[in-house]
């Protein structure tokens, strides 16, 4: 049962929201080796994006998890620097810097089967590839350790007559076939196709992750993660499919459960609740 004194409580996360925002010098705060000091910013720079009261250590009690931003600009959404922290009862402060980027949130899930929530954090990088910056961090015992994102799938793509795509993942040896028949004016006028055979095959796109996120698969209150790979064909706004893959955890590193090429992306996307989600 997880201790939370309404009294205590409510000084500790007053306090720990003040500290946050004004980002205590590092020479203070716990860190692990995987994630060296850096410099402090300004404090009034601090922006509190989103706080959470959860236990993440282990010790039985409650902590303060904070995500906080700071701007180089304030009339811009891009957070130039971000941070985590996280302060409890009787432990020193946790400062973990991170990447900047657009919309940064967190989420807490146990992903590493260890029975703790680990802290789950990403931010848009902007642009036209709609790249997601993701990172997992475990505190267990108050120490931060960086959990290893797995590395997206390798797929091998080519054009193949009558306005088909052949795909292949490496990963899995599974090959499937896209149809872009909905698209052959402009295929045949790029020179790609003529009258529906291949004259000169065009290199097709497979690109990182554009979504790698928290989800319960199968409702066990351990989440895997999903990844989606979006396919391009003759310009970066040319979205042939997608490539989605999910990973689950196993003795120490990430295992590809499913994988498969999808025509248009599924709305199932969204994660499924979990045990440490707020009411």
């Amino acid at each position: 049962m997880l201790r939370k004194s309404g009294k205590f409580n409510m000084t500790l996360h007053t306090a720990a929201i003040s500290m946050g925002l004004s980002l205590l010098l590092f020479s203070s705060s716990t860190m692990a080796e995987e994630l060296p000091p850096q410099p402090a910013p300004q404090a009034e720079q601090g922006q509190l994006i989103q706080t959470r009261e959860i236990d993440v250590t282990g010790d039985g009690k409650f902590e303060v998890v904070s995500l906080i931003g700071t701007k180089m600009d304030m009339n811009s959404p891009y957070y130039d620097k971000l941070f985590l922290t996280s302060v409890g009862e009787g432990q020193a402060q946790v400062v973990i810097p991170l990447q900047g980027g657009y919309n940064p949130r967190m989420d807490f899930c146990d992903f590493i089967h260890d029975k703790l929530p680990q802290i789950y954090v990403t931010s848009d990088t902007g642009g036209s590839g709609g790249y997601t910056t993701n990172q997992i961090f475990s505190l267990r015992n108050n120490v931060p350790t960086e959990i290893p994102m797995p590395e997206p799938l390798h797929v091998n793509a080519t054009f193949k007559n009558n306005y088909k795509v052949k795909m292949k993942i490496q990963e899995t040896g599974k090959s499937f076939k896209l149809n872009i028949a909905d698209r052959k004016d402009s295929y045949e006028q790029f020179g790609i196709y003529k009258d529906g055979k291949v004259v000169k095959p065009l290199i097709v796109n497979v690109d990182a992750y554009s979504l790698l996120k928290p989800v319960d698969v199968d409702g066990d209150g351990f989440c895997e993660l999903k990844g989606v790979q979006r396919i391009t064909g003759i310009a970066n706004a040319d979205t042939l499919g997608y490539v989605t893959s999910v990973w689950k955890w196993r003795k120490d590193k990430w295992k590809l459960s499913e994988a498969a090429v999808e025509q248009t992306l599924r709305t199932g996307m969204m994660r499924a609740p979990n045990r440490y989600d707020e009411d």
